[in-house]
């Protein structure tokens, strides 16, 4: 990785960078939370944008049209492996306009020195239920 962005030592470090930049709508903090190589981010309703700079272009496009949220994250599981974790979290969204709950999945990768965020995917669910469990 070529990756000049800030590392971080954990990936709950990272994933809360990540939900506090996107509650500022700072995008030089979003930058800093994203490895710069094959990185995904899936927006609600979207297809899957690839690559460092186009998911750098698709948070800007957001964070700079967005009224301030209040985003509220309550983690449902987290899967760790030495390099690698997975966090499935729910996200409550509330913007003057409208709320929505949005499940995600986190996808945050260890780097020689530290963590970064390599994918993102959020779904809009449309009523708020607990997480079914398969028998």
């Amino acid at each position: 990785m070529k990756s000049s962005n800030k590392i971080f030592s954990t990936a709950d470090v990272v994933e809360s960078v990540f939900y506090k930049s996107f509650n500022q709508c700072d995008f030089d903090k979003m930058r800093k939370v994203w490895a710069d190589d094959e990185v995904v981010c899936v927006h609600p309703g979207s297809a899957a944008i690839v690559g460092y700079a186009a998911v750098l272009r698709s948070w800007q496009h957001i964070l700079s049209n967005a009224q301030l949220p209040d985003i509220q994250v309550s983690v449902i599981k987290r899967t760790i492996s030495e390099t690698l974790a997975v966090h499935l979290v729910e996200e409550h969204i509330e913007t003057g306009k409208q709320n929505a709950v949005v499940l995600a999945t986190n996808v945050y990768q260890k780097y020689d020195s530290g963590w970064l965020m390599v994918e993102h995917h959020g779904s809009v669910i449309h009523s708020q239920t607990e997480p079914h469990t398969l028998q």
